[in-house]
């Protein structure tokens, strides 16, 4: 069956193998996430002291440090949530800076949450639509009087879930509500929610997070299959080190707000300032 005969039949449901791959990212051609002297101050402490690096195009760049290093901070003024003192923030030739927060999903930027940011009530299905209406270009009344470019661009948000759901093997729960799931399927859900929107650039904040050991194994070669079939660019925030070293392309470690790193993981493990960072003792 066609995409454009689908696009008006009522919406398939679980189990539906023949839904459309969601549509690949136009190129991002110049379009790295550069950030430049990135600095913030909380009462007189400073959160991120003159933090630079960039994140090119198809690329996983992992960012790791301890506790307090400073870095969903650094997530939290990519996204607009905190405002630096100081520095800039490019995505290609924008300036996050001066977008507002709800902009950044049209900019082609996605995040997850280290705190699980789900609706317990809503079905699977429906918690990964949500990630799709902050693209669409669905308006309240063609939505509502059911016009036909109204019906057809909710099909395709449909089929993109459908999709998803059956890429992240969540369709067995598509129709559960999203409470009482397991942690790292809602972990999943989540990464569904984000991928939605389709975005060119995708912010991972502790992915890990609460993951067994096999679990992590498995989100790893999900990250890096989805990455290569999607297009988009990842910054990693994570402390499961086996994780961030073993799907990266690139690391930056921070500590204190400082970057005291900045290159290859194979290169990573023998750094002195970041051993010390994390074991609080000389190499």
């Amino acid at each position: 069956m066609s995409a454009t005969t689908r696009s008006t039949d009522p919406p398939e449901g679980p189990g539906t193998t023949g839904a459309p791959a969601p549509t690949r990212p136009a190129p991002a051609g110049d379009r790295a996430l550069r950030l430049r002297d990135v600095t913030i101050t909380f009462g007189g402490v400073t959160a991120l002291d003159g933090v630079s690096f960039e994140v090119h195009p198809g690329r996983i760049c992992g960012l790791i440090g301890p506790n307090g290093a400073g870095k969903t901070t650094l997530f939290n003024c990519i996204t607009r949530i905190y405002v630096p003192s100081s520095g800039q923030i490019l995505w290609g030739d924008t300036d996050l800076l001066r977008l507002r927060p709800h902009a950044l999903a049209g900019a082609g930027i996605a995040r997850t949450f280290q705190n699980l940011a789900l609706f317990g009530a809503m079905s699977v299905f429906d918690n990964a639509m949500v990630g799709g209406t902050s693209v669409s270009r669905v308006g309240l009344t063609s939505g509502a009087l059911g016009w036909p470019p109204a019906r057809r661009r909710q099909q395709a948000l449909r089929d993109r879930a459908w999709h998803l759901l059956d890429r992240l093997d969540l369709l067995d729960v598509a129709e559960r509500p999203a409470a009482g799931l397991p942690f790292g399927t809602l972990k999943r859900v989540e990464l569904a929610r984000a991928l939605m929107s389709q975005p060119a650039l995708l912010l991972l904040d502790e992915p890990a997070g609460g993951l067994t050991h096999s679990e992590v194994k498995d989100l790893g070669s999900l990250i890096t299959s989805l990455r290569d079939e999607l297009g988009f660019a990842a910054l990693l925030v994570e402390h499961h080190m086996g994780l961030v070293l073993g799907i990266s392309d690139h690391v930056v470690a921070l500590d204190f707000g400082r970057t005291i790193f900045e290159g290859s993981p194979s290169a990573v493990r023998d750094n002195p300032d970041v051993v010390r960072a994390y074991l609080g003792r000389a190499a």
